[in-house]
């Protein structure tokens, strides 16, 4: 018995198969969240290049005009294959690009070496791949992908692609709603979550840090403000350095002015 796969099916295939492992993770077995990542990727790569085969078949490879070249050559990566469909002037918005990116990082750590992973930020990033995936290839190419996905898992893809959107409309809702609460308290501040990268961090009074972000549930960024340990003014915190000021476990936040950090102070 022999199973073949075009290049184009086999990155189905794991797609496929990436959604299966994400069921099961739904399901409780939180280790198959690794599995679902590894084939994620795997399919990531492999569509991208099928993308850069429509151009020409042989831009796949490396080196298409070494003297030994065959069908067996080494092929480019997910870079290379990124930067081939930017420079022929497809859409690839940056968030897209960052969470491959960070999927590229998470699979690299997984086949490589220890690794650690937030469960709430995987579930997030492989919504957002999806849904991001569906519309670029609904815009340039059109795959077919709801004919290719299998039933068992369609239903699932369908939610991936379609809930994200959703969400992230509810949780810039439950922003405004909150905005409009509390208009005439000065003290309230709307901050750009490092999480998910959407202006959806708010005040919470159950979060350790003061704030949750009304998408994702991460509790931090850069931009929200604290008050330095020293002189007392609020800076933002991605300024700030953390520091046992004293060697005797008392950390705080010093903002740049009170570290004399050349940038904010001129010194004689």
């Amino acid at each position: 018995m022999k199973h073949e796969l075009d290049l184009l099916d086999n990155a189905i295939d794991s797609l496929n198969e990436a959604l299966t492992k994400y069921q099961q993770a739904k399901a409780g077995d939180v280790k198959a969240y690794k599995f679902c990542v590894l084939h994620l990727s795997h399919f990531m790569e492999l569509v991208l290049k099928h993308y850069v085969t429509l151009a020409h078949p042989l831009l796949i490879y490396k080196n298409p005009f070494a003297k030994g070249f065959d069908g067996e050559s080494q092929t480019i990566g997910l870079q290379e294959a990124v930067n081939f469909l930017k420079n022929e002037g497809r859409d690839l918005p940056d968030k897209f690009l960052d969470d491959l990116n960070w999927l590229k990082k998470l699979r690299n750590r997984i086949e490589h070496h220890k690794f650690d992973m937030d469960v709430a930020q995987v579930e997030a990033t492989i919504g957002r791949l999806i849904s991001a995936f569906v519309e670029f290839d609904q815009t340039h190419e059109n795959i077919g992908l709801d004919d290719r996905i299998d039933l068992a898992q369609y239903d699932l893809f369908v939610v991936l692609a379609d809930n994200y959107d959703l969400n992230l409309k509810n949780a810039e809702n439950d922003v405004e709603v909150a905005c409009l609460a509390n208009r005439d308290d000065p003290e309230f501040q709307v901050y750009r979550c490092d999480e998910c990268g959407h202006d959806t961090l708010i005040p919470n009074e159950d979060s350790e840090t003061g704030y949750r972000c009304t998408f994702c549930g991460s509790e931090e960024s850069d931009d929200m403000e604290v008050r330095c340990a020293m002189c007392d003014m609020p800076w933002p915190k991605g300024l700030m350095k953390y520091l046992d000021w004293t060697d005797h476990g008392d950390y705080g936040y010093y903002c740049p002015r009170c570290l004399h950090d050349p940038e904010y102070v001129k010194d004689d």
